[in-house]
């Protein structure tokens, strides 16, 4: 992947496709929008993006450069009206330290790749299985996160399937994206984006059953269950 430039302004997009039930407008608002993430002319404006849910609506963080901005804002509204993907709100470009609270300006470049790297194979493993992605991170959250368990075995034999971006990524790149995962602050990123919400109050202790997982989702209307024999 490019390297993000910290000098690169930051903007969002706020965009939804509406739908009838609650995870089909989320999923169907990503899946829409992966024409435009393809894009060979969104690629050479925009220096990276990263996504999020919120509110059932996909909020689109991207950088730009200053002379890129408002040509990235017409792509935008561009594919959004000619695909009928509704604008909720957007804040305009401006500089930012995106990292201010993940370690500040020094560390400002390596999450801003962080986010864009977590982006794009989140999309990749959400169009390949959104079931299994979904389970992935839920028993990432109840099992691993919830009993301090490394985080290799579990994410990687699915990125590796996947994603191909995790999978054209060197040994060394692997490493340091999976110890950025290892901290719940900069996980919980992936986990809101790929399950669809989250859940940052866990504490620490024992790894939880499937049974009981299930009841934590079916409670939240989370909208899917683990099967008894999954595994990673």
């Amino acid at each position: 992947m490019k390297k993000i430039p910290k000098e690169d302004l930051f903007c969002i997009f706020y965009v939804r496709k509406p739908d009838a039930t609650v995870w089909d407008s989320y999923y169907n608002t990503l899946d829409a929008l992966r024409p435009l993430f393809k894009d060979t002319k969104f690629g050479k404006v925009v220096s990276g993006f990263y996504l999020n849910h919120i509110d059932n609506s996909v909020r689109i963080s991207y950088f730009v450069s200053e002379a890129n901005s408002k040509k990235a804002i017409s792509i935008f509204r561009d594919f959004l009206k000619k695909s009928q993907i509704t604008e909720i709100n957007f804040e305009q470009p401006r500089q930012a330290v995106v990292a201010e609270k993940y370690g500040g300006k020094e560390l400002e470049e390596r999450f801003r790749h962080f986010l864009a790297l977590e982006s794009q194979i989140g999309l990749e493993l959400i169009e390949a299985d959104l079931p299994n992605a979904r389970i992935l991170f839920a028993t990432y959250c109840f099992q691993v996160r919830k009993a301090l368990l490394p985080v290799r075995e579990h994410f990687e034999p699915n990125f590796m399937r996947h994603s191909p971006t995790y999978a054209s990524l060197s040994s060394e790149e692997r490493e340091r994206f999976l110890r950025d995962l290892e901290c719940f602050s900069l996980a919980h990123m992936m986990v809101n984006f790929v399950l669809g919400c989250d859940f940052q109050a866990i504490q620490d202790g024992l790894a939880l059953s499937i049974p009981e997982i299930n009841e934590i989702l079916r409670a939240n209307n989370i909208g899917f269950q683990v099967p008894l024999d999954w595994r990673p």
